[in-house]
C-alpha cells in the first residue's frame, strides 16, 4: 500500500531541464510507497508536457488546468484530491529543486517514530541557477526551536515539507489571499491550531536559487506584504512588540538594493 502522497505544481515559467531534475529527483528516492500528483496551473511549456506525459511510472497522476491561478490554489486542488484517498502523509516538492534520494525515507522513519510531529522539513543546500552550493540553511530540529525562529522568519522549508495528514484537519489548507507568503501563513495556523512541526537535521534537498531571485523578492509590494502578513501572524499567536521590531526589519531588508539583499540573505541567517 501507498501511503505517501507527493504534490508539485508546475506552470508556463518552468525551465524543462529543471523540471527533468525535479521529477527524477522524485521517481528515483529509495523510498517508493509513494503517488506523485502534478498539477499544471495554467499552461507550461510544450517540452515540458512532452516530457511530463512521455514518463511511463504508474506512480504519475497529471491534473491540468487552463487557467493559471497561483500556488496556493494549485495545492489545494491537489490536497482536496488526495485527503480522501487515505494517505498517511503527504508530502511537498517544488520544480525546480532536488530532493535527494533518502528524503522520503528519512522523513516516513522520522514521522513513525514521533507520531507527535505534523510537519516535518529538513534542512536544504541552496544552491545557483547552475547548480552550484550557494548556502547550507540549518532549521530549527525540535518544536520549541521552531517556534522561537517563528517569532522572527520562517522556520521550514517549504518544499522540504512533510505533513502528516492531521495537519489540514487541524490547520486547514493553503490560504489563498496572499500576495505571497503562503506557507507563512500555514506555519501559523498549525501553531494556532496545536500542531508540532520539527526538522530533519540533514542535508536531503537542493533548493534553487534562480538568476531574479533576490529582484522578485524585494521591493516596496514585497516589503509591504511582509508587514501585513506578520502582523497577521502577530494576532493569531499572540505576539509582542519585539516581533514588531524584527518585522521591520525584514521588511526594511526588501526595500535594499538585489546586490546588498544577496549579502543579508547569506550572512545573517
Amino acid at each position: 500500500m501507498r501511503n505517501l502522497a507527493v504534490i508539485m505544481s508546475l506552470y508556463a515559467n518552468d525551465r524543462p531541464e529543471f523540471v527533468r531534475e525535479a521529477v527524477e529527483s522524485i521517481l528515483n528516492q529509495s523510498y517508493d510507497r509513494f503517488d506523485f500528483y502534478l498539477i499544471y496551473d495554467g499552461p507550461v511549456k510544450k517540452e515540458v508536457d512532452e516530457y511530463v506525459g512521455s514518463l511511463p511510472d504508474d506512480r504519475l497522476h497529471v491534473v491540468k488546468r487552463d487557467r493559471n491561478l497561483g500556488l496556493a490554489c494549485s495545492l489545494n486542488e491537489l490536497l482536496q484530491l488526495v485527503l480522501p484517498k487515505g494517505y498517511s502523509y503527504i508530502a511537498r516538492m517544488d520544480a525546480d529543486d532536488v530532493s535527494l534520494p533518502e528524503r522520503f525515507a528519512k522523513q516516513v522513519a522520522y514521522l513513525d517514530e514521533h507520531p507527535e510531529t505534523e510537519c516535518l522539513g529538513t534542512w536544504a543546500v541552496e544552491m545557483d541557477a547552475a547548480g552550484n552550493d550557494y548556502f547550507h540553511k540549518r532549521m530549527p530540529a525540535t518544536h520549541d526551536a521552531c517556534f522561537e525562529l517563528f517569532r522572527k522568519r520562517d522556520c521550514m522549508i517549504h518544499p522540504t515539507v512533510m505533513f502528516r495528514r492531521t495537519y489540514f484537519d487541524k490547520a486547514g489548507l493553503y490560504p489563498e489571499d496572499t500576495y505571497f507568503g503562503e506557507d507563512m501563513m500555514m506555519w501559523a495556523a498549525g501553531f494556532k491550531n496545536g500542531c508540532r512541526f520539527a526538522n530533519v537535521p540533514e542535508f536531503l534537498f537542493r533548493f534553487r536559487l534562480d538568476e531574479n531571485f533576490f529582484k522578485r523578492r524585494r521591493g516596496w509590494k514585497h516589503a509591504r506584504s511582509i508587514l501585513t502578513l506578520r502582523r497577521r501572524v502577530k494576532r493569531m499567536l499572540g505576539f509582542g512588540w519585539k516581533e514588531d521590531v524584527w518585522a521591520l526589519l525584514y521588511a526594511a531588508a526588501k526595500l535594499m538594493p538585489s546586490r546588498v539583499l544577496n549579502i543579508i540573505y547569506k550572512t545573517c541567517r
